[in-house]
């Protein structure tokens, strides 16, 4: 899967779960301002939608890129 695919689906998971609507604006690089609700939720749906799994050391999702990244490295 690529980078471009990969974009979508969490930004579709971030407007159609999280009722995340600046998600349309921004730019893969600025911060998404989740709440630990929302990290634990962004986990679950990147270990169901990606089949992988992440540790309990992964660091907080702040930005698009960084959720990419984390998706390759798994």
């Amino acid at each position: 899967m690529d980078n471009n695919q990969i974009e979508q689906k969490v930004r579709n998971f971030l407007l159609d779960e999280m009722m995340k609507d600046e998600v349309k604006n921004i730019s893969n690089d600025d911060i998404l301002m989740l709440d630990s609700i929302e990290q634990v939720e962004m986990r679950v749906f990147l270990e169901e939608e990606f089949s992988i799994v992440l540790d309990n050391q992964t660091e907080p999702f702040t930005t698009i890129t960084q959720i990419i990244q984390i998706i390759h490295n798994n």
